[in-house]
């Protein structure tokens, strides 16, 4: 009597294990189908055929390969992420996309590949990209934004920077002794440190920091952003129908507010949102409408387990993908980088 008591209630607690698996599996299925689905509508008619999208992005623009930073810690423009939003709109048949994008620029391949995403959404769906911006619009930000129909900005935004940067070399002249105590990282240079390097090939070690580069390293380095830098230019002259020596001598590299953005054919007007999708609404002659945007769904259980993922903080994220920055050919803001 008492083993079958024993024995009822064993199978008794590992039913209910059982049950609260199944349970929970079923929550995480259902947490992962709303985490699939990126677009909501916010505004408009829901009946209406006629559908303008939005997708927001903010951040540098970087490739996330490998997965290293947790989206809840930092923003960014990530390509995939960003590619796999364009596939969600395919089902939706919208009309007019509007890329509200606030961005200092990024890495020029992460930069390149997104312009590419764009490209090829543009030629398979035959939809108005806008590009929009009420902050930063700059570097290989504005690389990506010539992929756009238009471009707009409200006022007061930043826009520019039409321009490539390269690695640092920072050369330490026969340095004495490296510190890296409480109050920071430190080197002082004279005679004492001795570096012995092996590798094969010319240029191995490029930016060693213990050697003087040679003029024909510094050449080619030089040569490598040249080329990246053609590539932007022309770019922008075909998108922007700006002469490129006028690009090259008169606008530059440098940052304009968007006043002076608009006087240098940088951007096509002046405007906030709500203005825009009025703008849109007017052109298409729409009768009615209804808008899509991009907006991460949290549900409860996401939420929970999300804790436990270990993912890193803040300042690591942005560490890293500063440090990447700093050490790819980028197409990104000076100051951002001055920041980091």
């Amino acid at each position: 009597m008492l083993f079958f008591s024993v024995f009822l209630r064993t199978l008794g607690f590992l039913s209910a294990v059982l049950i609260f698996l199944i349970i929970i599996n079923i929550l995480l299925h259902f947490s992962n189908d709303l985490q699939k689905k990126h677009f909501v509508m916010t505004d408009g008619t829901e009946s209406s055929n006629n559908i303008i999208a939005k997708i927001n992005l903010n951040g540098p623009i970087f490739n996330n390969n490998s997965n290293v930073f947790g989206n809840n810690f930092y923003d960014y423009i990530d390509p995939a992420k960003v590619k796999s939003y364009l596939e969600e709109l395919k089902q939706l048949k919208i009309n007019t996309l509007i890329i509200n994008i606030n961005t200092p620029g990024g890495t020029v391949s992460a930069t390149a590949e997104l312009e590419q995403i764009i490209y090829k959404f543009k030629e398979e769906t035959d939809t108005k990209v806008y590009f929009f911006t009420k902050e930063i619009l700059a570097s290989g930000g504005y690389w990506v934004a010539t992929t756009g129909d238009k471009i707009f900005a409200s006022y007061g935004s930043i826009i520019g920077s039409i321009g490539v940067s390269g690695p640092s070399w920072f050369y330490y002249n026969k340095p004495l002794s490296l510190s890296s105590g409480f109050l920071g990282g430190s080197i002082e240079t004279k005679d004492g440190i001795e570096v012995f390097n092996q590798n094969a090939g010319e240029g191995k070690d490029l930016f060693n920091p213990y050697r003087r580069p040679k003029n024909d390293e510094i050449k080619h380095l030089q040569n490598i952003v040249d080329d990246v830098y053609n590539d932007f230019m022309g770019k922008v002259s075909k998108s922007r129908k700006i002469e490129i020596s006028n690009i090259k001598n008169d606008i530059g590299a440098l940052i304009y507010n968007s006043n002076q953005a608009k006087n240098n054919f940088l951007i096509d007007d002046i405007l906030n949102y709500e203005t825009l999708v009025k703008l849109i609404i007017k052109e298409n002659e729409f009768n009615d409408y209804k808008i899509y945007e991009n907006k991460v769904v949290n549900s409860f259980i996401g939420n929970l387990l999300a804790r436990y993922k270990g993912q890193p903080s803040n300042k690591y994220s942005f560490e890293k993908i500063c440090s990447s920055l700093k050490t790819n050919i980028n197409v990104v803001i000076p100051v951002y980088l001055k920041d980091c």
